[in-house]
């Protein structure tokens, strides 16, 4: 069974932090800690982490984010 996460998608995420001096930061930590994430059924699990320490891939992906 397929279970739909509720969470901001991409987009308010790029909303909430494009232009604040802090957005890179915040989407940083959002995509490399391990939050809980509440599920439809009203569980909640792990968010994925993404599993690179990379600086430079790091800043890449959360510019590509905060671009959306």
């Amino acid at each position: 069974m397929k279970k739909t996460k509720r969470g901001p998608s991409l987009q308010k995420i790029a909303a909430k932090y494009k232009g604040k001096a802090e957005g890179e930061e915040k989407v940083i930590h959002n995509i490399t800690s391990g939050n809980k994430v509440k599920l439809s059924d009203g569980t909640e699990e792990d968010h994925k982490i993404i599993d690179t320490k990379d600086a430079k891939e790091l800043k890449n992906l959360a510019a590509w984010i905060l671009a959306q």
